[in-house]
């Protein structure tokens, strides 16, 4: 098997001046760890599971040594006979409760550690500590897998993130020379642009986007939805978009099918806060993705209530490998999907497909039955114009419609409303539709548009 580096922009001046140097340290401890995940991932399986098992065993002595909430919950079992199994579901309330009352496992230790904590999108927000490898490690593992599919590393890329800006409204702009920036020194990269946005203007955000190659578009899927009320999927093409990387969100058939007609592929990643990086969507396959076995391990647990599209899905599971500022060990991330060994490709490891955040793309019906949920903001913008908008489900039988921006509604546009739900959800459910000045979101940074509250 062949390894150059023919097809990889180093750049001109790559190499060390200094002697008996090759490269410098920086750029090659960067990509000799980009080198690393991508044997873990994509070589001998069996060597990949012996290595996992290691590191679930650091990662439970350390647990046994940090905690006493650990300590209870493995009991008097020696850490090399625990299997994952042995252990209970961690929850997130036991989450909070281990934060709360015992802090950082790292606490008093060289790795510094910071907190973050989820959007509470899924309802019960959490609060964990998180460590300075953590961090690191993310970004080395986003840059693993342009070179893992061969994506131009020259082209731009351009990050839009909405973020809370309550004493402004629109965008702001950073921009960098290269991305990930270790390895600036040695291969040519496009350039990074990252823009914050609330509530912005969409022609002065669009005339921002097309002033250099947009590239590599990483941005929420309803963020594009929105976007595409006014700029066609062409002009997107156009403007320089070669992927559409969506991130915190589901990406509907008709977005994929719309930016795939015009040449952009459409590769989705799957993650969380609490654990980083979990899946990366197949280049051959749309919908199935390779886990990320350097970061994580993932069971699903079935659930015979639950079946959608013909699929039996069940609880995904995930333990964190790197976690030792707050252990995630078999934790319930709140998500549903089903598990394969292998994906259909030839990839020789763990794949997830149908993925469905339970309390955000989910419906529960009274007789058990759960549906997916699924319905675009221009489908409510045909009958009523609004800033933002939010659905709730509140009981097995009760809808709630909440319409941003409006102080009121006429009857004709609350019935239209409601009619149009019970299309999407079903004649039994009751929806209230309410006119509000502003939503609240809470602390919420997702705004997810539908939220289940019985899931």
């Amino acid at each position: 098997m062949p390894l150059d580096f023919s097809d990889i922009p180093l750049r001109n001046r790559a190499f060390s001046e200094k002697p008996m140097t090759f490269v410098d340290q920086a750029p090659k401890n960067f990509l000799s760890d980009i080198i690393d995940l991508i044997a873990i991932e994509t070589g001998n399986r069996t060597a990949r599971e012996l290595w996992q098992k290691r590191q679930i065993q650091n990662l439970l002595q350390h647990a046994a040594q940090k905690s006493a909430f650990w300590r209870k919950r493995m009991g008097t079992n020696k850490i090399n006979d625990i299997n994952l199994s042995d252990l209970r579901i961690l929850t997130r309330h036991e989450v909070a409760n281990q934060v709360e009352t015992e802090g950082s496992l790292l606490a008093g230790e060289r790795i510094p550690a910071k907190t973050h904590a989820t959007s509470g999108s899924s309802g019960i927000p959490v609060q964990f500590f998180s460590s300075e490898m953590n961090s690191s490690y993310n970004t080395i593992r986003y840059a693993a897998q342009y070179f893992m599919e061969a994506r131009d590393l020259t082209l731009n890329r351009t990050r839009i993130r909405l973020v809370r800006m309550p004493d402004k409204l629109g965008f702001t702009i950073v921009k960098n020379k290269t991305w990930p920036e270790p390895l600036e020194p040695l291969i040519r990269t496009g350039n990074h642009k990252h823009i914050e946005y609330f509530r912005p203007d969409i022609n002065s955000l669009w005339e921002e986007l097309q002033r250099e190659s947009i590239g590599y578009l990483i941005t929420r899927p309803d963020f594009v939805e929105s976007m595409l009320q006014y700029i066609k999927p062409n002009d997107f093409k156009r403007a320089g978009t070669v992927m559409l990387v969506p991130v915190g969100g589901e990406v509907s058939p008709e977005l994929r099918q719309s930016f795939s007609s015009v040449g952009i592929p459409v590769r989705a990643n799957y993650s969380s806060e609490e654990v980083g990086p979990i899946g990366f969507e197949c280049q051959k396959v749309p919908g199935c993705y390779h886990v990320a076995t350097s970061n994580a391990i993932i069971e699903v647990i079935p659930d015979e209530n639950i079946q959608l599209r013909g699929q039996r899905l069940g609880r995904i599971l995930v333990t964190h490998l790197h976690s030792y500022a707050t252990p995630f060990i078999r934790y319930d991330i709140g998500d549903l999907a089903t598990l394969g060994r292998s994906c259909s490709c030839g990839h020789d490891g763990p794949v997830l497909s149908n993925i469905f955040g339970r309390s955000k793309a989910l419906i529960k019906h009274a007789d058990g039955r759960v549906s997916q949920f699924h319905l675009r903001g221009k489908e409510l913008a045909t009958i009523a114009k609004f800033d933002e908008f939010r659905i709730r489900q509140t009981g097995v039988k009760n809808i709630v419609v909440e319409i941003g921006g409006r102080d009121t509604l006429n009857p004709e546009e609350v019935s239209a409303l409601a009619k149009l739900i019970r299309l999407h959800a079903g004649d039994e459910f009751d929806v209230t539709v309410k006119a509000v000045a502003q939503i609240d979101w809470g602390h919420s940074t997702k705004k997810l548009g539908f939220h289940s509250d019985v899931l």
